[in-house]
């Protein structure tokens, strides 16, 4: 079965993260428990979740504090929890950037559809919206939003070759499998209009982030993507120019 995503547990309850464990991973995710504050910068240098379900009151260095320390809410999704009737945690972790807050105890049911409320919300951001340095895309209305406040269009060929590399961020695409994803809006279908269409689009978006991987396709750049693709490409490269 297909995984719906990865979730970090970190709260110092082993038996009712035991619990969340138990109920999430039959509902198909992918869940690590963790118990201190100390685990996690070494869990996320391992491991990337789609999202953390964050107990503010944690023993030591508690939840607010790891958010304000971290900025952790900023790259990854947070659920945040709290024991404390009080609103002023709940308040304070959602202004530092939490998705979403619960107040112990819960219901497994609730707090696996906040999770999914959540995963879906951010998902739907991620699909339709890609930023490249000097300008956003919005794929459903189909229009590149410049720096400079101005705006262009993108035709159906062009929304589909994002959305190819977007989908599929720091993987080396070949021809092949763009076309598949991206089909030629003329008769242009043979490979090499694929270097054509990415030249002139890459023009559009005055971007680099679409990169030439040579004698194996593209790839579409993110941060700590480059380092893991120049290694693949290195290991296999051959003297083919793409």
């Amino acid at each position: 079965m297909a995984r719906r995503g990865r979730i970090a547990v970190l709260d110092d309850e082993p038996d009712w993260s035991d619990a969340v464990k138990e109920y999430l991973t039959d509902l198909g995710y992918d869940v690590d428990c963790l118990k201190a504050a100390w685990e996690l910068e070494p869990y996320l240098a391992r491991e990337k979740p789609d999202l953390i379900i964050l107990d503010l009151g944690l023993p030591g260095e508690g939840g607010i504090d790891i958010l304000i320390r971290t900025d952790l809410a900023s790259d990854i999704a947070v659920l945040v929890l709290t024991g404390n009737p009080d609103p002023v945690d709940r308040v304070l972790g959602l202004e530092l950037g939490a998705e979403d807050y619960v107040q112990k105890p819960v219901e497994l049911r609730e707090l696996a559809a906040r999770v999914a409320g959540i995963l879906q919300r951010r998902l739907g951001r991620r699909r339709n919206f890609v930023v490249f340095e000097t300008a956003s895309v919005d794929l459903v209305a189909a229009r590149i939003l410049k720096a400079d406040g101005s705006t262009d269009r993108l035709s159906a060929g062009e929304v589909a070759l994002i959305r190819a590399f977007a989908d599929n961020p720091g993987k080396v695409l070949t021809r092949e499998e763009i076309m598949e994803r991206a089909p030629a809006e003329d008769e242009e279908a043979f490979d090499r209009a694929i270097d054509s269409r990415i030249a002139r689009l890459r023009r559009k978006l005055d971007t680099e982030a679409i990169r030439t991987v040579r004698g194996h396709g593209y790839v579409f750049d993110l941060p700590n993507h480059g380092a893991e693709v120049a290694s693949e490409a290195k290991d296999t490269a051959s003297p083919d120019a793409v």
